[in-house]
Formats: C-alpha cells, structure tokens, sequence
C-alpha cells in the first residue's frame, strides 16, 4: 500500500505541474480595491510589519542590543515596520478614495486636495524615500558591522 502511496504522488505531482491554466503574465488591476491582488498585497504588508517587529522583539528578549550591528539592525527593521504601516494606511486610503484627485484635461490638469482622505493619500505616497532610504543605509551598515566583528564584541 505504502509503494502505491509513494509511485501515485509524484505522478499526480507531475500532472498538476504539467497541466496548468492558461494565465496573464501581467494582472493590471491588482492595484484596485476588492480583487484578490489587494487583498494579497494589504496582507503582505501586514505580514511584512509583524515580522519586523518579531526581529525587533528577538533582538532585545536575546539581549543582542550591545552589538552596535544588531542596533543598527533595530533601527532598520522599524523604519521597514513603519513604512508598512504607512504602506497599508496609504493603498486603503487611496483605494478607498470616492471623489477623482485629477481634475481637468492637459495643461489645465490640478490636484484637488479637499479632504484629509486626499491629503493622506499623497503625504503616505511622498513619504516613502524619507522611511525607506534610511532604512535601506541602516540595513546595510548593521550588517557590514555584523560581517567586519564576527563574535568580537
């Protein structure tokens, strides 16, 4: 029975991997509210926040804080943590955006900043380098630290 098991899985496996649907190389509404691709995206943030703020915890409940790396690393993962928060805040304020933030055609064209719904729209838009940029540098400067004192400290 056992044998059976193990010369019946990879075949099925074989046919799965064989015989998939016919799909679009590019999903161009995964950006619009209520499809799956949101849904994915809003969880991957949430989920990508949350792991940072596991590293972050581990570090301290590991008392690894003395290493200047791991401090640096600290700072890092919670400007990450932020910005997927600001992330999050940002796609569901836009997705959820009623009135056009556009108006007019050609030259005439302007941002119709109304409401606060719009202003955080456009402040969670702008504000990626000023959360990214150096959580990128201290990314990098934490494990160059890591690399040049192995065990050292």
């Amino acid at each position: 029975m056992r044998r059976r098991i193990f010369q019946i899985c990879p075949a099925v496996f074989v046919l799965v991997l064989f015989s998939p649907r016919q799909v679009l190389a590019q999903w161009v509404t995964w950006h619009q509210f209520s499809t799956q691709g949101s849904y994915v995206h809003q969880t991957a943030h949430l989920l990508f926040f949350l792991s940072m703020l596991f590293f972050i915890y581990e570090i301290f409940h590991a008392n690894l804080q003395k290493f200047r790396g791991f401090r640096l690393l600290v700072w890092a993962w919670a400007l990450f943590a932020l910005w997927n928060l600001d992330a999050f805040v940002g796609h569901w304020a836009d997705w959820t955006l009623e009135n056009p933030v556009i108006l007019g055609q050609g030259w005439g064209r302007r941002l119709a900043m109304d409401d606060f719904q719009t202003w955080l729209v456009y402040i969670t838009k702008i504000d990626h380098s000023i959360l990214l940029v150096p959580a990128f540098l201290m990314f990098y400067l934490g494990l160059k630290a890591l690399v040049r004192k192995p065990g050292a400290e």
